[in-house]
């Protein structure tokens, strides 16, 4: 019997496992900040027209929950995933040579902090960019979940992930925050995102 999509998870591992603008399954994604911003849209934008005609059972209840925070739209359950799926070995996480964007360091230690809320100043760890791709275990199990989807998800799957992979960071987070005003009144970086420095 095939595993069912009917989880969260199975969408971040799906999109790491898709191609993006290479024919390559298993396309790295570079940065935390790309990945949450990249399910925030895939929620906002993809998701009614990837279960369109399908038994997928996921939908904007039981998808990431994202809350408007400093950098934009932020979710703790995003990094959560990383991590369980690290611990568990199916995604592995290197570090790139990308510079990291202060607000990719800012939103690491955000986790950090609602993650272990006794934790303090000194003891955080350095921020790097970091590179996601599927273990080889990863790649095993999340094809099953690929194999079950019609051509016109998979289709979807790519569009959508050449498209997050393609733009640079800031013109990501400046479409976010174009589009998506109501996640952005928190924002510390608003006017510098959107060029509205009076």
């Amino acid at each position: 019997m095939n595993p069912q999509i009917n989880n969260r998870r199975d969408i971040l591992l799906l999109l790491l496992y898709s191609p993006g603008k290479t024919d390559q399954p298993n396309e790295p994604i570079i940065g935390r900040t790309r990945l949450v911003k990249m399910l925030f849209l895939f929620r906002e934008e993809a998701l009614p027209y990837f279960r369109k005609g399908t038994e997928v059972s996921i939908d904007e209840k039981n998808f990431y929950l994202f809350f408007a925070w400093n950098f934009g739209p932020f979710s703790r359950e995003v990094y959560d995933d990383l991590t369980f799926f690290t611990y568990h070995g199916f995604i592995e996480q290197k570090d790139t040579e990308e510079e990291a964007l202060p607000e990719s360091a800012a939103e690491w230690e955000k986790w950090l902090t609602m993650s272990r809320p006794d934790s303090s100043e000194e003891n955080l760890f350095e921020y790097d960019e970091q590179v996601f791709s599927l273990t080889d275990r990863g790649v095993t199990f999340t094809r099953r979940l690929y194999e079950q989807l019609s051509a016109e998800q998979k289709r979807l799957l790519r569009e959508f992930k050449a498209r997050i992979v393609k733009a640079p960071l800031r013109a990501l987070l400046q479409y976010v925050y174009k589009n998506y005003e109501s996640m952005t009144i928190k924002s510390k970086i608003r006017e510098e995102v959107l060029g509205e420095r009076g």
